[in-house]
């Protein structure tokens, strides 16, 4: 029982720690996101990883429109909590990261997959996600997502589809 305390009781250290960089937290951004059918993505990562003002931006089209919507994080973290009929994996292929000193960020390509195995994404999106240092925690201050437009192939930067860089 000792032992299993303990356990609880470390665990956010080892999670926190894992986000002390910039990359790190963009990889448990597309981690957390990511979850099996029949549970929702892990909101405990997402809220220790979203800012308490962070904003959410999505681009996509709807009938060859091009669409922007503008959320609250909170909101963002809401609607992830649901849990899904489907599972939902994001597969980071692509990344470009800058930062000058503890402002950071990251410009990442993700396929994103209904099913794990599915050789083929259901949708690719471009993202520019903007990072904080606040302390040693590196969190999300901004999400801007683009989902790619048909006719127009989001350029992978070197990566390969399928191939997840985490």
């Amino acid at each position: 029982m000792r032992t299993l305390l303990l356990a609880l009781l470390l665990s956010p250290l080892c999670t926190y720690a894992a986000e002390a960089t910039p990359e790190a937290a963009v990889s448990a951004l597309w981690r957390a996101l990511s979850h099996d059918a029949g549970v929702s993505a892990d909101l405990p990562a997402l809220t220790r990883l979203f800012h308490a003002d962070a904003v959410v931006f999505g681009g996509y089209y709807r009938q060859g429109e091009p669409q922007l919507r503008r959320t609250a994080g909170a909101d963002f973290l809401q609607a992830n909590a649901r849990i899904g009929s489907k599972g939902f994996y994001e597969c980071e292929v692509a990344r470009q990261l800058h930062r000058y000193d503890r402002f950071a960020v990251a410009y990442s390509v993700v396929e994103s997959r209904s099913d794990q195995a599915a050789s083929q994404p259901d949708f690719v999106g471009v993202n520019s996600i903007q990072l904080q240092q606040v302390g040693e925690q590196w969190q999300v201050l901004s999400l801007h997502y683009q989902v790619e437009k048909p006719g127009l192939p989001i350029p992978l930067g070197g990566g390969r589809s399928g191939r997840c860089l985490d």
